[in-house]
């Protein structure tokens, strides 16, 4: 497939090492207030945007005439797992909007296939119903995406025919 053929996507970029204060401050920002101790076990601390934003699979959504962030997604390849060669781990979603979410979601679902990974992997259900993955709406990512619960808490979304 040509570049002119793959799939585009405008709205959205990869999410450099220099942008972390930016993300760390937009999620930061939306935090439970009354838990001083919520940035301890969050996905979006500094070490972890650290470790994320450097390997090149963690995106953002921004306005497109502003360039104001409206959300992102924190995710890394994971090889030799589950008797595939090439997974995604999502980390973390997080948006302004559960469409964004979803948005972002569905996204990396697409650019997964385009890059020939086997499966997109993220934490969903029982474990991960706290905010903010309370309301995340991705129930029509989920069934357009042909999305299965693998485990009691793993979302998977096969990105390959294998």
């Amino acid at each position: 497939m040509s570049d002119s053929d793959a799939p585009q996507f405008p709205e959205f970029r990869i999410v450099s090492s220099s942008e972390l204060t930016e993300v760390y401050e937009f999620s930061r920002v939306r935090a439970d207030k009354s838990n001083p101790f919520v940035e301890w076990a969050a996905p979006w601390r500094k070490e972890s945007l650290e470790h994320y934003l450097k390997l090149g699979w963690s995106m953002a959504r921004r306005d497109v005439k502003t360039g104001q962030l409206l959300g992102y997604i924190l995710a890394q390849p994971v090889l030799f797992f589950r008797r595939h060669t090439q997974s995604v781990w999502v980390e973390h979603i997080e948006a302004i909007t559960p469409d964004l979410e979803s948005e972002l979601l569905d996204t990396i679902v697409r650019i997964a296939r385009e890059k020939h990974m086997q499966r997109v992997l993220m934490q969903f259900g029982p474990v991960s119903s706290t905010p903010p993955y309370a309301d995340l709406g991705l129930g029509e990512v989920i069934r357009a995406r042909n999305g299965r619960m693998i485990e009691d808490d793993i979302l998977e979304f096969a990105t390959t025919k294998s």
